[in-house]
């Protein structure tokens, strides 16, 4: 169940009612905010550490759930690959959700997948991203600092992803994981790693996200 748990209290009511074994915390958190959490919580954390960001509070997106009826709580994704169409036209490759075009993109230019908060719409006139840009979470340097906060494990999106994507990033996370717990002091992501994530990833764009956000 998404709930957004993002603070003591709530982890510690689900906890308690619930018996919930882990939290996984949503992506709006600062890594402050994430070691802060690790210290006070009985129960084990996982953190987003790769694949789609998410400006919405978790699972109560009711951009999606307006524009498919489908709540993304209850089927498991934003956009349902049944209300996903791709469409060549003369104006360029178009993608659209439940038929409303989400975005148009010329030859040559790098395709997301279409979520309504990363679309670009006309907005006074000007087309534009007016919500969010396609890009990915990419934490891979934040290993040492999240293992040292004693997070339990991190989480690689993998919904409505591809086999060679899936087998792509999870085996550069494996090394990188088992580089990191060898000797975290000296841990460095490698650039092959990064080439492969960045190839990976939404608009061949990365970020961390909240993570590191100066207004934070």
């Amino acid at each position: 169940m998404q709930a957004s748990a993002t603070n003591e209290e709530a982890i510690n009511f689900y906890h308690r009612h619930f018996d919930v074994a882990r939290v996984v915390l949503p992506r709006v958190l600062s890594i402050h905010q994430v070691k802060q959490l690790a210290r006070v919580t009985p129960v084990p954390l996982e953190v987003f550490a790769f694949g789609s960001l998410c400006i919405m509070s978790e699972g109560r997106c009711y951009l999606s759930s307006y524009l498919t009826g489908e709540s993304p709580n209850t089927v498991g994704a934003c956009s349902p690959a049944r209300f996903v169409r791709w469409q060549q036209t003369p104006q360029g490759l178009e993608s659209r959700l439940n038929e409303v075009l989400i975005d148009r993109y010329q030859d040559g230019e790098n395709a997301g997948y279409p979520t309504l908060c990363k679309g670009r719409y006309l907005v006074d006139g000007e087309r534009y991203h007016a919500l969010e840009e396609p890009t990915s979470l990419n934490t891979l340097e934040l290993l040492p600092e999240l293992m040292a906060a004693n997070i339990a494990s991190v989480k690689i999106e993998g919904r409505q992803r591809s086999p060679a994507y899936v087998s792509q990033v999870a085996k550069v996370w494996r090394q990188a994981i088992d580089r990191c717990k060898a000797d975290p002091q000296n841990f460095v992501p490698q650039s092959a790693w990064m080439e492969t994530l960045g190839s990976m990833s939404e608009g061949t764009q990365t970020t961390l996200g909240a993570y590191h956000r100066k207004w934070q």
